[in-house]
């Protein structure tokens, strides 16, 4: 099995192009990093709670889940419910396959991770981009305000990003500018041929 690493910063648009790579590589899967945060704290309320610092994410439970499907063992993918800010009991089966992409924000920083990847990708956006991607994205899944969502980004996202998420892109082996009119698409197709992963 080969790992594959996606990160960047919020709306950097690291999902969509993960699933773009899922649909041109035989058996491959996603590991979104996105689905095992930690649990918020009771009595703390969602717009309290950082979600974009490295301690809000079990990483223990995505190591020992990526061991796993590396050693051909299928697991249980907790599912992260933002209403309640807690995993729901349901979760999802996922098999081992020929390739699994690691997705989210921190997929970089750990070396012990990033030694086991075969390739990684940091996806960039300008600012502006970014937050009004994160924002039309949160409030359709959501349902929150543009004003909330413009407020967690001021407050929790952007200084997440320059102090935790940044620093990783030095690690990559190809950074991605995924700006406005960028067609990831057409770059994924590209790449593939030129760089059979």
């Amino acid at each position: 099995m080969k790992l594959i690493g996606v990160a960047g910063g919020s709306g950097s648009g690291k999902t969509l192009f993960s699933n773009l790579l899922v649909r041109r590589l035989p058996k491959a899967t996603i590991l979104p990093l996105d689905q095992y945060y930690l649990d918020r704290p009771n009595g703390v309320p969602n717009e309290k709670h950082d979600y974009d610092v490295p301690p809000a994410f079990d990483f223990r439970l995505y190591r020992q889940h990526f061991d796993d499907l590396r050693q051909g063992k299928p697991i249980r993918m907790p599912q992260f419910d933002w209403e309640s800010g807690k995993r729901r009991r349901e979760t999802v089966r996922v098999a081992p396959g020929n390739y699994l992409i690691l997705e989210g924000l921190y997929i970089l920083m750990h070396a012990s991770l990033r030694g086991l990847l075969s390739y990684s990708f940091f996806l960039e956006s300008p600012p502006d981009v970014a937050v009004v991607r994160r924002c039309l994205r949160d409030v359709r899944k959501q349902g929150v305000t543009a004003e909330y969502c413009l407020n967690q980004y001021l407050t929790f996202v952007r200084p997440a990003y320059l102090g935790f998420v940044l620093p990783t892109k030095q690690f990559a082996n190809l950074v991605i500018e995924n700006g406005p009119n960028s067609r990831l698409d057409h770059f994924v197709d590209r790449f593939l041929q030129q760089h059979p992963l």
